[in-house]
């Protein structure tokens, strides 16, 4: 039997397990398509696949570490993912990416090619760690730029004769979806179901792990504690928020020089060397022939 033959068996197990995952995840993007809105909040990539996730759950479940369940429970749940995704289910998802990702390079390099396997499967498994990371720097780089705009409108409210209370609510029915809309909806939330609103501020800030979330909320638990004036907190941290935010942008500008260094030496003196050098070139040669 030839080399070429004996690898035929294993590259159509491979084809059509790869086959078996595609009509698994096709089936289950079919029946989440009618599902609701909280489950359009799980990304395309992760639907797709919650059908072969959930077939490895039980395997799963008994590896992952109580300090990293805990961690992407809380990554997770920041970002409005949980609970339709469980930190297990979260794990089980990124297994499936790198399963996918190793038997497509084994399919495309062969039954020898288990090293670009391996490979491939490991990277595909990190991918997910890495978009989750993404997702979560954005979401507080977001709450950071919008939330001195809600603290003035805070302010406005509660030195206008309404309630901080009445204040969140406003902002949930009137501001457009982002994560600090959410932050205030899931206070609110935690207020209705009988949390007093320090402790609530206090607990939601300490699940986005925010800083200035966690810096608002301590100071609002303090001017309660002591019967200060909310309206004068409010904007004592809005003034905060507004100065950070200006100093992060002028340190973003100052960074700005640096990271056009690497574009103009490797991209734009290139080509004006070569813009510049080959009108001489050429009429150096056209000389020297004469």
């Amino acid at each position: 039997m030839t080399p070429v033959a004996g690898c035929l068996p294993a590259a159509f197990s491979i084809a059509v397990a790869i086959a078996a995952f595609v009509l698994l995840c096709v089936r289950t993007h079919a029946q989440n398509r009618g599902g609701n809105a909280e489950t359009s909040l799980v990304p395309f990539g992760l639907r797709i696949c919650r059908g072969p996730a959930l077939l490895l759950v039980p395997v799963v479940s008994g590896l992952v570490p109580p300090a990293y369940e805990a961690r992407a429970l809380r990554m997770l749940d920041a970002n409005g993912l949980h609970p339709q995704l469980t930190p297990v289910l979260w794990v089980a998802s990124r297994a499936v990416h790198g399963l996918a990702a190793a038997g497509v390079a084994l399919t495309l390099g062969g039954a020898r090619s288990w090293v670009i396997a391996v490979l491939a499967g490991i990277s595909g498994f990190m991918v997910g760690g890495l978009w989750l990371r993404r997702v979560n720097l954005e979401r507080e780089r977001q709450i950071a730029r919008e939330l001195p705009a809600y603290l003035d409108l805070l302010t406005v409210c509660v030195e206008a004769g309404a309630t901080l209370t009445a204040g969140m609510r406003l902002i949930v029915a009137q501001a457009p979806e982002s994560p600090l809309r959410s932050y205030f909806d899931r206070v609110l939330r935690e207020v209705r179901g009988g949390r007093p609103r320090a402790q609530a501020f206090t607990y939601v800030a300490g699940i986005h792990a925010v800083e200035s979330l966690t810096t608002l909320a301590n100071a609002l638990a303090h001017a309660e504690g002591a019967g200060m004036s909310l309206g004068q907190i409010l904007r004592t941290q809005s003034g905060q928020r507004t100065a950070e935010r200006f100093a992060r942008a002028e340190r973003l500008a100052m960074q700005a020089p640096v990271k056009m260094l690497g574009p103009l030496i490797f991209c734009i003196f290139p080509c004006t060397f070569i813009v510049l050098a080959v009108p001489i070139v050429v009429r150096m040669v056209e000389a020297f022939r004469a």
